[in-house]
Parts: structure tokens; C-alpha cells; sequence
């Protein structure tokens, strides 16, 4: 199941994604769920944005094109 990420949570993540890498990251809500897009990729952004998330135990799962991804829940055994 995707999780979801509240307001202000997207809002540091954006915010950190701007300054670290000066690319823009959006956020889409539909009723099938929350996901999130880069307009470009650089260098480091996609092992940056899944070491930023596994510490909040979520997993950023990257379509092919390597710019959107949803969020799983890392389940731990």
C-alpha cells in the first residue's frame, strides 16, 4: 500500500531537493494515491532521496523514467 506524506513533510523534502540538487519536485494527489516527480534528474538525486526516506522507514519505488516515484512502507521482520 503507497503512503502518504502530509503537507509540511513534502514541503522540507521539496525544499531540501531545491538547494541540494536546484531541481523542482512535485507532489500529485489523486484518489489512487500521492506521488511525486522531479523535472529533471541529476546526479545522486534518486540514492539521495531513498536514503532521506529510509530513515522514516519508506521506500521510494522509481518509475522506469527514474523522475516519479510513490512511497512504500518498509516492513521490518
Amino acid at each position: 500500500m503507497p503512503e502518504t506524506l502530509d503537507f509540511t513533510e513534502i514541503l522540507e523534502f521539496k525544499n531540501i531537493i531545491n538547494k541540494k540538487y536546484g531541481i523542482y519536485l512535485h507532489s500529485h494527489d489523486a484518489c489512487s494515491g500521492q506521488y511525486f516527480s522531479f523535472d529533471e534528474t541529476k546526479n545522486g538525486v534518486q540514492q539521495f532521496t531513498k536514503e532521506y526516506f529510509s530513515v522514516k522507514k519508506l521506500l521510494p519505488v522509481f518509475a522506469d523514467d527514474g523522475l516519479s516515484f510513490t512511497l512504500e512502507r518498509i516492513e521490518l521482520c
